[in-house]
């Protein structure tokens, strides 16, 4: 009996040893399961068919798909075979919560009508806009006098305007620039002038300083005058505010990555103008934003990595 049972053993380990069980390669290779994703939105992973959650397409083995995203380290997108990878210029301090890169094929670019802005070095204009006074005759009341009002007429042939800046403009007023100034009362020509004087001292308590505006023609017979001084800065690295998301706790822009690509990007803004808005940090010149259709591309944005999440 013992012989017999020596004999069972042996032969069980020579047909294991003779490749009766699996190779560990091909166990791995069984157990490998199919990925399927979406064409249109790559974040979606499934393990068996369906339809995407998003557009309600079909969805594909992700080995079909070319050109899909694969997970690769953060910052970079892995793009279709013989294309390299394609760097997406976000620091990790630039990151925006609640967001994701968003792809449109050109068909919905158009569609929904996808524009951009470049961002570049420009000037940005801001109007300070405040009320003054028509003055001037004999002497400059506004700068010797103690009562801004005066006791007697200032309807003389002066071509000044004496305007009250706020303190938190005065920093953006300089001398020499361009100001527009309109009646009060609406007639009159759209008078242009220059900044011709700041005062040194205001015994006012209104926490305002007058400025001394110059006319090229002679001002109408009003006293009360709508004033707008141009406020101009050096070129600095600029984007439209159209361009700009802003929740109240960060701002962020979407910027053109390519290939139908577009990836949220966290941004400082700076000094604001009424055209422009300067860019402290989180864009470089020459980089495009979207600039129309920002709140579709925002919400696919928002709904995606909303999916994202789930699936994690």
């Amino acid at each position: 009996m013992a012989i017999l049972l020596s004999l069972l053993v042996m032969v069980a380990g020579g047909m294991a040893n003779n490749g009766c069980s699996k190779p560990s390669g091909q166990t791995q290779l069984a157990e490998k399961k199919t990925i399927y994703t979406c064409v249109m939105h790559h974040q979606i992973r499934r393990d068996k068919p369906g339809d995407c959650p998003i557009c309600g397409m079909k969805l594909v083995p992700l080995e079909q798909v070319e050109g899909t995203p694969e997970t690769a380290p953060e910052g970079r997108v892995q793009t279709a075979p013989g294309q390299g990878s394609q760097e997406i210029s976000h620091a990790p301090q630039l990151e925006t919560q609640g967001l994701a890169p968003v792809h449109l094929s050109p068909y919905k670019e158009q569609l929904i009508g996808v524009k951009y802005a470049t961002v570049q070095m420009a000037p940005i204009t801001r109007a300070i806009r405040t009320t003054g006074r028509f003055a001037g005759g004999a002497g400059d009341f506004a700068s010797m006098a103690t009562d801004f009002a005066a006791h007697k007429s200032l309807r003389s042939t002066g071509r000044y305007v004496v305007a009250e800046v706020y303190a938190l403009d005065l920093p953006l007023v300089q001398v020499g620039q361009k100001a527009f100034v309109t009646a009060l009362s609406g007639s009159g020509p759209r008078l242009e002038g220059r900044v011709s004087l700041i005062y040194p001292y205001d015994e006012t308590q209104s926490r305002v300083t007058r400025v001394k505006i110059t006319l090229s023609q002679a001002p109408p017979p009003e006293i009360f005058a709508n004033v707008e001084i141009e406020a101009v800065t050096p070129p600095r690295l600029a984007l439209p505010p159209t361009a700009v998301m802003d929740t109240g706790t960060q701002r962020y822009v979407f910027t053109a990555a390519g290939e139908g690509f577009f990836v949220p990007r966290r941004i400082t803004t700076g000094y604001e103008g009424d055209n422009l808005w300067e860019v402290i940090s989180g864009l470089k010149e020459g980089e495009k934003v979207v600039d129309g259709a920002l709140y579709m591309i925002d919400a696919d944005s928002k709904i995606q990595a909303a999916f994202s999440d789930v699936q994690k």
